[in-house]
């Protein structure tokens, strides 16, 4: 039986209104199937009403050109100390292969992000090394979109550099980045960060590089790496922090903002023995991906309205289940994929455009393909 609380809140949300925290956190915390099925219900009813039937979806490839760093977050797999087993950097040549591969493959998009690696340096300047991988995709390709270096990678640099973030943004932009991944957000609570990433940006810089970046023209993606260690309260806390500073962004004006939200269930097969016996399993729960999708929907949907599944996280399957509570996007072909992968991700790491475009016929909703920025191609 459906609670008349979860009845009432959801008919507040339909009615337009903003859902509030501490309703957010009564939404997530349901397991009756009754309410949790007029959550999905609601939220698949928003997606309809905020962006309409369509599944978009990009021809991408993702870029991760080194996998050399120097923090030690609890969760990833993917690092490499210098010289370990495993370890790899990539030269000019072999990122202009991948960039030629995908281009040949009808990508419009190139993801570029990587580990936070000391020597990567161009004259003894970290930023003049960015500046040269973003010169390696633009020389030969201007008119394709790059997507990259995530906050952690502008405040690394501003760091080794001493320099600004808004002169590192700036730079990249200018340079010809066009968008910036909304990664290494894992969850925007301190005392979280303290446990699963300790050595990277806090929240409160997380977002001042992200609104500086929408005030210098910079358009962003958001995510939320969830499922490990945080609480129902922690989740919405992360969602409310987005949700302010999109509203931030528009009351603003300024010229960019956050274009999507992409939810990153924990996979944990790969990650230090310490924080997988703390989250007890190796693969995400779907019941409970699909419960915070439809909350992200209801929470966000307003002033963020593109949500996105990993296909990557959840295998397709899952993603395309996703796509009834509350997604409006599939995600993009990515071509190669390392850090999910690597962390024991059974999701794969190419997804072919048929595969994508079968998926989005399974439910009988329309597709189209978009670019980075969703409009239509």
């Amino acid at each position: 039986m459906v609670t008349t609380t979860v009845d009432a809140i959801l008919d507040s949300v339909l009615r337009g209104d903003n859902l509030s925290p501490v309703d957010g956190v009564v939404l997530l915390k349901q397991t009756d199937p009754g309410a949790i099925a007029a959550i999905r219900i609601t939220a698949d009813k928003l997606r309809q009403q905020q962006v309409g039937d369509t599944v978009t979806y990009i021809i991408n490839r993702n870029i991760n050109f080194t996998n050399i760093c120097e923090q030690h977050c609890s969760f990833c797999a993917f690092r490499r100390d210098e010289g370990e087993t495993g370890a790899y950097w990539l030269e000019e040549a072999q990122i202009l292969e991948k960039v030629t591969d995908a281009v040949q493959r009808n990508a419009t998009e190139i993801c570029m992000q990587g580990g936070l690696h000391p020597q990567a340096k161009v004259n003894g300047k970290s930023l003049n090394y960015y500046l040269k991988l973003v010169e390696t995709v633009k020389q030969k390709f201007p008119k394709l979109h790059l997507h990259a270096f995530s906050p952690q990678e502008v405040q690394f640099i501003a760091r080794v550099d001493g320099l600004e973030y808004s002169h590192v943004i700036t730079a990249l932009r200018e340079a010809g980045v066009d968008s910036m991944p909304g990664t290494a957000a894992e969850v925007l609570d301190n005392e979280v960060r303290r446990i699963l990433c300790p050595e990277k940006i806090d929240t409160e810089t997380w977002l001042e590089i992200v609104s500086t970046a929408h005030k210098l023209g910079v358009h962003t993606t958001s995510t939320m790496l969830s499922g490990h260690i945080e609480t129902a309260e922690q989740q919405i806390g992360h969602l409310e922090k987005l949700r302010s500073l999109q509203q931030t962004a528009i009351n603003s004006k300024y010229p960019a903002k956050i274009t999507e939200f992409i939810l990153l269930p924990f996979v944990g097969q790969e990650a230090p023995k310490s924080l997988r016996r703390r989250v007890g399993r190796d693969q995400p729960i779907l019941a409970d991906a699909l419960l915070l999708t439809a909350v992200a929907r209801i929470f966000l949907g307003n002033l963020i309205p593109n949500h996105q599944p990993s296909w990557v996280k959840l295998g397709l399957e899952g993603a395309t289940e996703a796509l009834k509570w509350g997604c409006n996007d599939i995600g993009g072909t990515l071509m190669e994929e390392h850090i999910t992968t690597m962390a024991g991700a059974i999701g794969g790491t190419c997804m072919e455009v048929e595969t994508l475009l079968s998926a989005i016929a399974s439910i009988k909703r329309p597709q189209q393909l978009r670019d980075t920025l969703y409009r239509y191609i």
